[in-house]
């Protein structure tokens, strides 16, 4: 028996619910909005706060992170009709930013002389990511904040995967998370050129016109399966594998050559062919063409298709794989893939990348990571 997902939820800009997510995948649009910042335009994607949908007593005073948590949560345990105090329960939150947002605000109260309120420690502290999903549901039992940079929501997955097959637990609520655009950390990516900084959204595989950040939370509820056919549960998709490697090149770079990240591609599918590849590419040059040897060299000759839901979402940073799984698990239901808008088509002419929604079979989805630092995972869903 393996490890399935019963539950997915989801927020970001733009989109609330697996339904308003799905018809964004569907149509290929685009939820960036342009925005002015130091003399230059830039695309991001932002969450407003009527849009988180909260039942928690008190999750109005929790952190923006948080709140889009919950909003996630609770709709992927309603999905999955399962109540989680009742099994062995795993919290694992990821996050790249983590509660950076709350740190930049605080910081400006004080600057203005403003006295801080008793939650402001509480709401800088990144484990409350991890425990406002305990609080939410009554449980006691291991929880987990991963901050892996941009993989930090497929490793969450991954440790989902060790714990369920380790028998420790029966059941993972596995979610990613950031919100991450705010000026501290949007003015500290300037300096690295890799924003979109151009009049109009460019996308993946552009050419290195660079990426929009984003934000937002998705949620997954991972099971052992046997235990979820034995509550006669819905099994949305089987996690076939999943792996993570690391460049161990610095903290601030990745390994240009992309060694590592064949090497998950070998551990996560080995020989295996997906029915298409939900591609991280994010529009940055050297992130695009290491997607592109990954291709070249693990599926040598065929014409797997490729996609990347970037252009449409943006990058949601620690988010964003859990995004791409969650797209995978839509199209494994409704049997199309996504299309890669705003791609330069003058760029990587030797990729069969997917430009239009393509109505197609759909029994199994490779999707790929990577993060700042040099981070690389990779996950195998059915």
């Amino acid at each position: 028996m393996g490890v399935v997902i019963t539950g997915m939820g989801i927020i970001g800009p733009g989109f609330t619910s697996i339904e308003s997510y799905t018809n964004i995948l569907k149509t290929g649009t685009s939820v960036l909005k342009r925005e002015k910042m130091k003399n230059k335009f830039i695309h991001t994607g932002r969450v407003q706060s009527e849009e988180m949908n909260l039942t928690f007593e008190k999750g109005n005073r929790y952190p923006k992170s948080a709140k889009m948590l919950l909003h996630a949560s609770e709709m992927a345990v309603q999905m999955a009709r399962v109540t989680p105090r009742d099994y062995k329960t795993a919290v694992i939150i990821g996050s790249s930013g983590g509660v950076i947002s709350e740190v930049a605000n605080h910081t400006s109260e004080m600057e203005t002389g403003k006295r801080l309120g008793p939650y402001a420690i509480g709401n800088m502290n990144a484990n409350t990511l991890s425990s406002s999903i305990n609080a939410q549901y009554h449980l006691n039992g291991m929880s987990f904040t991963l901050a892996n940079s941009c993989t930090s929501g497929m490793d969450a997955l991954h440790l989902a995967k060790i714990l369920i097959r380790s028998k420790e637990v029966d059941l993972c609520i596995v979610g990613g998370v950031d919100a991450t655009v705010n000026d501290l950390v949007l003015q500290s990516f300037l300096p690295l050129r890799v924003l979109q900084t151009g009049e109009t959204l460019s996308g993946p595989f552009s050419g290195g016109e660079g990426f929009a950040m984003s934000e937002g939370a998705g949620v997954l509820i991972v099971e052992d399966e046997k235990s979820a056919l034995n509550r006669g549960a819905d099994i949305l998709g089987v996690v076939k594998a999943t792996s993570i490697t690391q460049d161990a090149r610095s903290p601030f770079l990745s390994d240009s050559l992309g060694g590592a990240m064949l090497k998950a591609a070998d551990e996560c599918i080995g020989t295996s062919m997906p029915s298409y590849i939900n591609s991280q590419a994010l529009g940055i040059e050297e992130n695009d063409a290491i997607e592109a040897m990954v291709y070249e060299r693990k599926f040598t000759g065929s014409s797997i298709p490729i996609t990347s839901i970037k252009g449409m979402v943006g990058h949601a940073m620690g988010a964003s794989g859990t995004f791409q799984i969650i797209a995978s698990l839509i199209s494994l239901k409704e049997q199309f893939i996504p299309p890669t808008i705003h791609s330069n088509p003058t760029k990587y002419k030797n990729l069969p990348i997917i430009r239009e929604k393509m109505d197609a079979p759909v029994e199994s989805v490779f999707i790929t990571t990577h993060g700042y630092g040099g981070n690389n995972g990779c996950a195998w869903i059915s």
